[in-house]
């Protein structure tokens, strides 16, 4: 039976995510290539012994770091640093991690605003809402589609693009472009567990 001390979650401490990626960034960055049996050796060359006798013992574990490290070596790094951007975002919600989070990434701010779009749309059950812009300088309107009705309210005008390619950048939105060239902006599984940490 595998030690209670371990890193994926077994005694169910929320940092154990945390822990894996963070390793699998710092073993990524310092190779091009490497298979699971690579990344145990180097967790073992790296003095977390304990963590790798972890990985090892869970087969689980094992298949999904396998699966992982299988990836392409640029679009992992790639997926690796959205994901940082994206644990930095959440993180920066929490009065405890904020000032971390904004030091490491400043360019990251989640703005009251953003995190508001995000909770009205989650909150709306709709599974999109769609930019419409007016020629006549009134406001634009984002509309609640699949799910919703209504609109997305914001009152920093100014800002609201801004807002919106930073949610899209950390993943909490997904952007298309409609067949008369409308923007929609999609809900993701990610914006749910970020409403669901900053309400809690």
């Amino acid at each position: 039976m595998a030690s209670r001390r371990c890193y994926y979650g077994f005694d169910g401490r929320s940092w154990a995510f945390a822990t894996i990626v963070g390793l699998l960034s710092n073993f990524k960055s310092q190779r091009s290539s490497g298979d699971l049996n690579d990344f145990i050796l180097w967790l073992k060359q790296e003095q977390h012994a304990d963590i790798a006798a972890s990985v090892q013992n869970n087969e689980l574990l094992l298949q999904q770091l396998s699966s992982i490290l299988s990836v392409n070596h640029d679009d992992l790094i790639n997926r690796l640093i959205e994901l940082d951007m994206l644990m930095s975002s959440v993180a920066g919600q929490m009065k405890e991690f904020s000032g971390l989070a904004g030091v490491l990434y400043p360019q990251l701010n989640i703005s009251p605003q953003a995190v508001s779009i995000i909770q009205q749309l989650v909150s709306s059950g709709a599974k999109m809402f769609m930019e419409r812009k007016f020629m006549t300088g009134n406001l634009n309107q984002y509309i609640l589609l699949e799910g919703g009705v209504g609109t997305i309210t914001y009152n920093e005008a100014r800002f609201i693009e801004d807002d919106l390619d930073t949610l899209v950048k950390i993943g909490l939105l997904r952007m298309d472009v409609a067949s008369k060239g409308s923007r929609r902006f999609h809900i993701t599984r990610s914006a749910v567990d970020f409403v669901k940490i900053v309400d809690h």
